[in-house]
């Protein structure tokens, strides 16, 4: 005998209408704008990416209505291609938030700003459609014990395609039912694979999931049906992408006054480069200020990790800037080599240059299955030990918490300073970038998507 499944898609389909009466809390308010301004900022900066110019290139060749801006080119494009390429222009970098192991802001802000653009909506209604769609996706994830990437797949494809109906439907105002029928018809479309990062399809499963919710919230609105159960049935999203099946269907959905938008919140990258990496890059820079290290002396590295950042980490010798971004190694040679690792170290040539080779050829990746209970991927903490040829050794601090955690959040200063850093990576105007930066700060008293200064990159 099985427990009964709880009805999650109706109860998601429930609390997305419900919340057409709601003014969320300030609280929630603050992280929404925290989102959108993240996300745009580095989808300016990710914007002359090679994947962003080629599905630009694509989306063109494809025509249709010209709908909603996109950050790649100076003409309009259908709402769905918007998403496509302006959250593919968000993930590109890998420099967007994430959340819950996944990213959230690079796929829900564009798929907000797409359909925005074809539907008036309210800074108000972009802010709410923003929270309802992380806290749908959230709930969907929290439900499954086991690691999505133990079978292949890219959480952030999956699980982002439903987050983003949702919060089109928001935007667009549609009932339960409508509701219902777009996170359905975005189940069919969910998938992504591991097998993928390091190349250009990686940032385009953000870009995908982005599309799939968009063109999902559309079409339920023109009356196009799909199952009730999508999600939670038998043969339904959560089940078939389970790694082992361990994922729990029967507790209700997570409502009340403790949204957990308010709780997890967005942690906000320090470095361009995947998640895992941060702390130890931390760690290399820390221990740089307390003692600089010169590589040439260094025999060898050991770098502690969980096996599960270490599984998303698989380039151990990168051979141009996209491996790079997934490579511990690389985050932690650039953070000793450099001194920093951000914009002007991910190029190919630094990467391939013999001493950065070298040094990555030193270390060495000790991984722990022992997990920090607040964060079910992450070790106890990071360290490097790094093994000199005098035969002494050095260690980093133990890091537990990556700067621009949401535990150790960024100032107001250093959220600016990184949109503008991305601003002068996509070369827009200085008072361009701030007069945008600023209507962001004021999300929720905005009339319409129009009062964001979207700036072209071209």
């Amino acid at each position: 005998m099985h427990a009964k499944t709880y009805p999650l898609t109706q109860a998601y389909a429930d609390f997305i209408a419900d919340s057409a009466d709601w003014t969320i809390p300030p609280e929630v308010q603050e992280v929404a704008v925290l989102g959108f301004t993240d996300a745009i900022g580095v989808m300016l900066a990710g914007a002359r990416e090679n994947a962003v110019c080629r599905l630009t290139q694509w989306a063109q060749m494809q025509g249709g209505q010209p709908q909603a801006r996109v950050v790649s080119c100076p003409d309009a494009l259908p709402a769905a291609q918007a998403a496509l390429i302006n959250a593919t222009a968000a993930h590109a970098l890998d420099y967007d938030d994430f959340a819950f192991s996944n990213h959230p802001s690079a796929v829900l802000v564009p798929a907000i700003l797409a359909v925005a653009d074809t539907h008036p909506a309210s800074g108000a209604t972009m802010a709410r459609a923003y929270a309802v769609g992380y806290e749908i996706w959230a709930d969907l994830f929290l439900r499954e014990k086991d690691l999505y990437y133990d079978k292949g797949w890219h959480p952030t494809a999956i699980l982002g395609t439903v987050g983003a109906a949702a919060a089109a439907a928001v935007v667009q105002g549609l009932s339960a039912t409508q509701s219902r029928h777009a996170m359905a018809l975005a189940a069919s479309g969910a998938g992504g694979i591991f097998e993928n990062f390091g190349t250009m399809a990686k940032p385009y499963h953000g870009g995908r999931a982005a599309s799939v919710g968009v063109s999902a919230a559309a079409m339920a609105a023109c009356g196009l049906e799909a199952s009730a159960t999508a999600l939670e049935g038998r043969h339904g999203l959560l089940r078939a992408f389970s790694p082992h099946g361990h994922v729990d269907l029967q507790s209700p959905m997570h409502r009340g006054e403790a949204w957990r938008i308010s709780v997890r919140r967005l942690n906000i990258k320090k470095y361009p480069v995947v998640g895992a990496a941060q702390r130890s890059i931390d760690a290399v820079l820390e221990l740089n200020q307390r003692t600089r290290i010169n590589p040439a002396q260094v025999e060898k590295m050991v770098a502690f990790i969980s096996e599960r950042h270490a599984a998303v980490m698989p380039y151990h010798l990168p051979q141009n800037a996209l491996e790079a971004k997934f490579s511990l190694e690389f985050a932690i040679a650039s953070a000793l080599c450099h001194n920093a690792v951000g914009f002007n170290e991910l190029q190919d040539a630094v990467v391939l240059a013999p001493d950065m080779q070298a040094l990555m050829r030193c270390i060495q990746l000790e991984t722990t299955d022992a997990f920090e209970p607040d964060w079910r991927d992450a070790a106890p903490f990071d360290q490097v030990v790094m093994h000199l040829r005098d035969g002494t050794s050095v260690s980093t601090s133990q890091i537990r918490r990556a700067t621009g955690h949401a535990d150790t959040p960024l100032s107001a200063a250093d959220v600016h300073a990184k949109f503008m850093g991305c601003v002068r990576h996509a070369k827009v105007a200085p008072a361009a970038g701030e007069q945008l930066y600023q209507s962001l700060q004021q999300l929720v008293s905005l009339s319409g998507a129009g009062d964001i200064p979207l700036p072209r990159i071209h």
